[in-house]
């Protein structure tokens, strides 16, 4: 007796793929989403080297103002924002700012503050300190642009006190002719 077995058809390769493929690439993907997802709930910070100055925010206020806020920054760290402040008049004008703020706590009250208008310092001393003094820092001419650059830091022997009460600073700029 002959046996013969029935010819196989080859079968094409997409449909050859199982659930067992698609199984290991999902898992994996699963697996990193609920680890991402336990990491959130447990408050693990996620940071990258663009993201550490979360801690400091300048932010801009619609009356020609900038708010300056430090919730967070750890002793030795520096921090630097920039707002740039255009004359979109027709006229030259002359350009002055101003800070509202108290001296503040923050760190013990080591919170210290520069402020350079184009390169150049016009503030450098404790976070508050400059408050309700009016600066004039010249002229700004028709389309023109002045930035204002403001470095907080810590020293390295501050303490990490009141970090939860955060430092805040407001700025008004003013052109006239």
């Amino acid at each position: 007796m002959t046996m013969t077995t029935p010819a196989r058809t080859p079968i094409p390769v997409a449909a050859r793929t199982s659930s067992g493929g698609a199984r290991r690439l999902i898992l994996p993907l699963v697996l990193i989403l609920g680890v991402g997802g336990l990491l959130m709930v447990l408050g693990v910070p996620w940071t990258s080297a663009s993201e550490g100055t979360a801690g400091v925010r300048l932010t801009a206020a619609a009356d020609q103002g900038a708010k300056l806020t430090i919730t967070t920054l750890e002793p030795g760290d520096s921090v630097t924002k920039s707002v740039t402040i255009r004359n979109s008049g027709s006229a030259e004008s002359r350009l002055s700012f101003e800070e509202n703020a108290n001296p503040t706590t923050f760190a013990g009250g080591e919170l210290h503050l520069t402020i350079e208008h184009d390169g150049v310092t016009v503030y450098d001393g404790q976070f508050g300190a400059m408050n309700d003094v009016s600066q004039d820092v010249g002229s700004l001419p028709a389309g023109g642009s002045s930035t204002f650059t403001f470095t907080v830091s810590l020293p390295e022997s501050a303490p990490y006190a009141n970090q939860g009460d955060p430092a805040v600073a407001t700025y008004t700029w003013t052109n006239s002719n």
